[in-house]
């Protein structure tokens, strides 16, 4: 389990790295409000003046060319090679509002329901076999080949590194049923149906969405 400023702090860097400065600021002041002298709110202040100038500071640019408002990854994040398997983390029990699940360094299952207000990290996949209402973000260090599945889809918001999607970015015909979220080649957050009884005939054409733009306009 991880407490939820460092959760909170992920989202503002989220924010953050795809230009969305207001909301970053808005997350920052929110922590310091109410937080003690530490360490760590002295770098939530020195991160804090670096957006209110308007600097991103280390947090990737969206890329050039690129719509401000597109909810993309930006370039690829180099990771060091894992020394070993680690076995995924299980939670078998609900995960409820206010609760914060990190996977370090290994995949998350969650054989349970993830509730509104709850948020999922893994720095591998992520899979829910149950409704996941809450938040979850697969790859969070940098691993944009990781995958997020789930049975129920009713997040709040889903992503996998630093590309991500919210409510009313999902089509409604994708809400409530299986569904995985990754990234495709150009870094765009993508979510799919998912099939979980038996094999279907290939349909014709290609089987994923693509989203694109900032109300996730789908072609």
């Amino acid at each position: 389990m991880l407490d939820t400023m460092f959760a909170t702090e992920t989202m503002a860097e989220l924010s953050a790295r795809q230009g969305r400065l207001a909301d970053a600021v808005a997350i920052y002041r929110h922590l310091l409000r109410d937080a003690e002298a530490s360490e760590r709110t002295e770098k939530w202040r020195g991160r804090l003046a670096e957006l209110e100038a308007g600097a991103v500071g280390a947090a990737a640019p969206a890329p050039t060319g690129a719509p401000p408002a597109t909810r993309s990854a930006p370039a690829p994040v180099e990771v060091a090679a894992a020394t070993g398997p680690r076995a995924s983390l299980v939670i078998r029990e609900p995960v409820r509002s206010g609760q914060v699940i990190y996977a370090e360094g290994r995949d998350l299952i969650v054989v349970a329901p993830v509730h509104p207000g709850a948020q999922l990290l893994a720095d591998g996949h992520i899979h829910v076999y149950g409704p996941l209402k809450g938040r979850a973000v697969a790859g969070a260090h940098g691993l944009r080949d990781a995958e997020l599945f789930c049975l129920a889809l009713e997040a709040e918001l889903v992503g996998v590194d630093t590309g991500y999607l919210l409510s009313d970015d999902i089509p409604a015909a994708l809400r409530n049923g299986p569904a995985r979220v990754f990234l495709t080649a150009d870094g765009t957050c993508t979510v799919a149906a998912l099939s979980v009884g038996r094999p279907a005939a290939p349909a014709a054409g290609p089987s994923a969405r693509r989203i694109f733009g900032d109300r996730g306009s789908v072609r």
